[in-house]
């Protein structure tokens, strides 16, 4: 999340697309000064591109020289398109809204230039990548506090320009501008989006990382192959501790550990909402292996939480979850990591490695929890070791976030608050007017074979009543890509074969609505499948379940056709369970009612 503000926003503003709309736009009257406005933005966006370049780098001065030259180019194409002609031409009909989309452009570029970019250059070597290598396993809290600053104001004025670019009609603009200011909202959304999330992490990340006492977390591996709402079974729970910026690893746990307490008798079932029994079943309450079948994840990291406090007899103040994606990820930056017996695990074979290998390897469930742990704790030892690329370690960091395969909970009221609504949160809850949608899979065979599965969705909204509901249609591929034989393949892997045959892919769905929506038909393979009157909801949005089934080599398409409530004209988000492939998580739907 922080590398998207220091490193990737200002080079999102300046896009070729749109610097070659206003060059076309030149066909105006005035023609030399919209000339003049298309070369200072293309002069701006190169200085732009080296000043991120810089700022990764800690190139303090060299940075200071391309902001100054970036605020020039920028301030020079919106004192060109303001005033005289432009303003004039702003108010003929037609041609106006066209002039106006590039002078809020414009504008918006030198806002950014002038008063968001200088507080991140001033930081200078500070808000480096490298700056946030732990040192001797610690990190330097006093330093971020320091930064949060910065960083907060460049988000601010992230957030009041993203609101004038996302205020353009841009369908409404004459051809050429239409598609590069379409795309300059995305951008410019996304990098807000990422700001937000970076100066709320600023802001919470020194009392997280023990400034003010002693902190415990829950530190929790999920495994893609046995797929689960929020990514994976948890199948190694670590505690972890931190003070003063120092993190330690404390006791390693298999999932059934955590279901005892500390006298090794189980503990009782987690109470469970009527919603919750209704949408998701009551084994989430009573195993900590299926807690996520919820995607709510702040709910299921409660629940975790409170399994670790029980076992371990310690207060539990967070979780935090990864998947193997997510692992290998972290590995791009840090190498490879040594889990005994001459193995070495990389960014290259984790995936392989941790959802298939180590269960071909080792028959014993024991044997694997040992692999996993080790995994997962080398890891981590690289990582606050300090080893590395540290610029690849944040980035990936962020990739991960951004697929949801990356997400943290906080018990302490406030600091959820403060992540509450960015990614790394993990909520399904439709806090605002945006439809959300989200597609959600868990693994009903008790096999690992979700190694095998990859999926794709493709999501439109095709459709805009008279009420202003939109229908969006969401298609999703299932294909089994497991090709070895059933027989020859240990059952853990492909199951028992007691509740399909084995190597089958047996799927638990779980898709649900926008808050107020509904889903008003299904297809599988294109044809038409009974719709059951359903009143299941969960935080006020429907959830319509049901089981798909797809043998090896097969694939199937399943289309549902979801109905938002009236007046609900946004742009859709669409969200899904990460598997093995990239995650299509947080997409925008662009609206069928504008």
């Amino acid at each position: 999340m922080f590398s998207r503000i220091t490193w990737r926003s200002p080079a999102v503003w300046l896009t070729t697309g749109f610097v070659l709309a206003v060059v076309g736009f030149a066909l105006v009257p005035f023609m030399l000064e919209a000339r003049t406005v298309a070369s200072s933005l293309l002069r701006a966006q190169d200085e732009a591109t080296r000043l991120k370049d810089q700022l990764a780098s800690g190139d303090a001065e060299g940075a200071r020289d391309s902001l100054s030259r970036l605020q020039a180019d920028s301030a020079e194409a919106h004192r060109v398109s303001r005033g005289g002609m432009w303003d004039a031409a702003a108010k003929v009909p037609w041609l106006g809204r066209n002039v106006e989309a590039v002078q809020i452009t414009s504008a918006s570029i030198d806002d950014v230039a002038s008063r968001g970019l200088p507080p991140v250059v001033e930081a200078g070597t500070a808000l480096s990548a490298d700056s946030f290598k732990p040192r001797n396993g610690t990190i330097d809290v006093k330093a971020l506090a320091a930064l949060a600053p910065a960083v907060a104001s460049a988000s601010d004025v992230l957030e009041r320009n993203a609101d004038r670019i996302g205020a353009i009609e841009a369908e409404s603009l004459v051809g050429p501008l239409v598609r590069p200011v379409l795309d300059l909202q995305r951008q410019i959304d996304d990098a807000d989006r990422a700001a937000d999330a970076a100066s709320r992490v600023m802001r919470l990340a020194p009392a997280s990382l023990g400034a003010d006492g002693v902190q415990n977390y829950l530190l929790v591996f999920q495994t893609n192959a046995e797929i689960r709402s929020t990514g994976g079974m948890g199948g190694v729970f670590v505690l972890l501790s931190t003070e003063n910026g120092t993190i330690t690893l404390g006791e390693q746990s298999s999932s059934e550990d955590l279901n005892r307490g500390t006298d090794g008798t189980r503990l009782a079932d987690a109470a469970l909402s009527d919603d919750e029994k209704r949408a998701f079943g009551t084994l989430m309450g009573r195993d900590v292996r299926a807690a996520n079948i919820s995607p709510d994840y702040p709910r299921v990291a409660q629940i975790w939480a409170d399994r670790a406090e029980a076992a371990y007899g310690v207060d539990v103040d967070g979780v935090i979850s990864l998947d193997a994606v997510a692992m290998s990820y972290v590995l791009r930056g840090v190498g490879s990591v040594d889990v005994g017996e001459g193995a070495k695990l990389t960014a290259d074979n984790a995936i392989d490695r941790l959802l298939n290998g180590v269960y071909l390897q080792y028959e014993d469930p024991a044997d694997q929890d040992d692999y996993f742990e080790a995994a997962t704790s080398r890891t981590f030892e690289a990582v606050m070791s300090g080893r590395g690329d540290w610029t690849q370690v944040v980035s990936s960091l962020s990739e991960a976030v951004g697929e949801r395969r990356l997400q943290v909970w906080f018990r302490d009221g406030e600091r959820q608050r403060i992540i509450a609504s960015t990614d790394v949160a993990g909520r399904v809850v439709q806090a605002d007017d945006t439809p959300h949608v989200g597609l959600y899979i868990t693994d009903s065979a008790q096999s690992k074979m979700q190694y095998y599965l990859r999926y794709d969705t493709r999501v439109k909204a095709t459709t805009c009543s008279a009420d202003r509901r939109q229908t969006i249609s969401v298609t999703t591929s299932f294909r089994n890509q497991f090709s070895g034989d059933p027989k020859k393949t240990p059952w853990y892997i492909v199951g028992r074969g007691d509740r399909t045959a084995k190597g089958n892919q047996l799927l638990t769905y779980r898709l649900l609505t926008p808050k107020g929506g509904q889903v008003t038909g299904f297809t599988i393979d294109g044809t038409e499948q009974y719709l059951a009157s359903s009143k299941v909801t969960y935080k006020d949005r429907a959830v319509q379940y049901g089981t798909l089934k797809v043998p090896p080599g097969d694939e199937i398409s399943v289309t549902w056709q979801v109905q938002t409530a009236p007046g609900a004209v946004a742009d859709a988000r669409y969200f899904e369970t990460p598997g093995i492939a990239t995650s299509s998580n947080d997409v925008r739907v662009p609206s069928a009612c504008r």
